[in-house]
């Protein structure tokens, strides 16, 4: 298409890979259309008489066609159409050419290329300046990170950095020379650049993690360092108080407004709080913030100062699963009267199931599972509550800081006080699956020495009349042996067996028992 005195080259030309040559002769090209650098099977473009030929020895440049390429026709017989005038593209700086050499016709192979740093080729350069500005701007972060205070000390000098890591002249020495970067090398040089390219990129994503993984730390010892975790604080003045909830020997739970918006206040009373006993209530309160899941209930605000610390948390209007199974009267359904068949038990159970092996998946224990720390909405939507708060009321209690749940759901290991895990909760969850199927409550009427005997003893409630999967599952969880339990994941898988088992076209009367 020579003599048209284009300005700019049809965007579209980067589509005909085949092309062999190309001839853009006699035409006000300012600079190398970038997208001949696509033309994979390109031999030969001639720019002469354009602006930009000056960067091309007598404006020729060859490059060996690849194997297996599809035959090409004339140039003007494949971009007769292609190629229109365009706006006029910017004038890009370009580096004062160096003296030409003989005509390529002349030689056997292609010039030897400059240094790295001479002209630019606007699509790939531009892609080595764009990962030199990213590994730069990393390279700064991880440095500001590093240096925050209370980070654990830098790595020591044995520990040998990458040079790449460290000095960003190394890395640019790793870089292709303009040789990778010319349109007349072969093929192995054009796959050398790509395969270095890909190198940055790689070293880019390190830096990227490392990043992340500071911040993170950051974030960690953050939280570690603060009075209870990220929730805001609020002062009592902003509540108020109503109607209490539920009171226990070291709580109170009213229900209240805060900011216009309803909740539930607990407060945890001591005139003498220890160092110790606030820096439990600080860890625990931790735990709840940075453990978001649909069926645990969350705080939203916390109160550090004696003698009441104060949590603020999202109220569960209908009532607990206690008050379902043995009080219905005073359970607050949306739903009209409802009869707990074993479906409806299963219903509660599988996402109490879930929000405990989410817990556990964690690393935490509740310690006290129990069907009063199991709150329903009114469309009986589970939010289990109150974990990780025993401790708490060991040391409010008992003035030790031990494991306080409550006797009718303890494990032998947690009466003998010997090491715990979190298989305590589930010989408890196995309880709460007894209660379910038996409507009735455990070792009721049992002091808790009584208690105590009978299940480090091994001597159990009496099986209640359910499936026999699920009496198998409660004699698993009641094994005396912690580790011969089952893990919470495999609990909760049983009972959604059980649960889809039983999903059926529900008749008059019929309670699924």
């Amino acid at each position: 298409m020579g003599g048209n005195e284009l300005r700019a080259v049809d965007e579209n030309l980067s589509q005909l890979e085949a092309l062999e040559e190309l001839d853009l002769s006699g035409n006000k090209l300012e600079e190398l259309p970038s997208q001949v650098a696509t033309l994979r099977s390109l031999r030969s473009l001639v720019l002469d008489g354009n602006p930009c030929s000056a960067q091309l020895p007598s404006g020729h440049l060859r490059q060996l066609a690849r194997p297996g390429r599809v035959p090409g026709q004339t140039p003007a017989q494949v971009i007769s159409g292609l190629l229109a005038p365009g706006p006029a593209a910017p004038a890009a700086p370009v580096a004062p050419a160096p003296p030409p050499p003989p005509a390529l016709a002349a030689q056997p192979s292609a010039p030897a290329p400059p240094a790295f740093g001479g002209e630019e080729r606007p699509a790939t350069d531009a892609r080595v300046r764009s990962l030199l500005q990213e590994v730069e701007r990393l390279q700064g972060r991880v440095t500001e990170l590093e240096s925050s205070p209370g980070l654990p000390e830098a790595p020591s000098a044995g520990e040998r950095k990458p040079s790449w890591l460290s000095d960003r002249g190394s890395l640019a020495a790793t870089l292709p020379s303009r040789r990778g970067l010319n349109l007349g090398g072969d093929e192995d040089e054009a796959t050398d650049l790509k395969n270095q390219l890909k190198e940055e990129q790689r070293k880019s994503k390190r830096l990227e993690t490392q990043v992340q993984r500071l911040t993170d730390r950051l974030s960690e010892q953050s939280l570690g360092a603060g009075k209870g975790g990220g929730l805001p604080h609020f002062e009592m003045v902003e509540v108020q108080l109503g109607e209490i909830l539920n009171q226990g020997g070291f709580s109170v739970v009213h229900k209240g407004s805060w900011h216009g918006t309803k909740v539930a206040v607990k407060q945890l009373f001591d005139p003498n709080i220890s160092a110790e006993l606030l820096a439990e209530f600080d860890n625990e309160v931790q735990k709840l913030e940075l453990l978001r899941h649909p069926n645990i209930l969350m705080p939203l605000a916390v109160h550090r100062k004696p003698p009441a610390l104060s949590l603020i948390m999202e109220l569960v209007e209908g009532g607990s699963y206690y008050q379902l199974l043995h009080a219905p009267h005073q359970f607050h359904s949306a739903l009209g009267p409802i009869s707990l068949g074993l479906q409806e038990n299963l219903s509660i159970l599988d996402p109490s199931a879930t929000a405990l092996a989410f817990l556990h998946a964690r690393g935490i224990a509740h310690r006290d599972i129990k069907s009063h720390n199991v709150l329903l909405t009114p469309y009986l939507e589970v939010k289990l509550c109150d974990f990780g708060l025993s401790r708490l009321r060991s040391e409010l209690m008992t003035g030790t800081m031990q494991f306080a749940g409550t006797p009718n759901y303890m494990a032998p290991e947690v009466f003998r006080n010997a090491k715990y895990t979190e298989s305590v909760d589930v010989f408890a969850f196995g309880t709460l699956l007894w209660e379910a199927m038996a409507s009735d409550i455990p070792f009721a009427n049992l002091d808790p020495a009584d208690i105590r005997e009978r299940v480090v003893e091994g001597r159990m409630l009496e099986m209640p009349t359910c499936p026999r999967e699920m009496q198998q599952l409660i004699r698993s969880c009641w094994a005396l042996e912690y580790k011969v339990r089952p893990m919470m994941a495999d609990v909760l898988q049983q009972l959604r067996g059980m649960r889809e088992s039983t999903r059926r076209p529900k008749t008059a009367g019929a309670r699924g028992r």
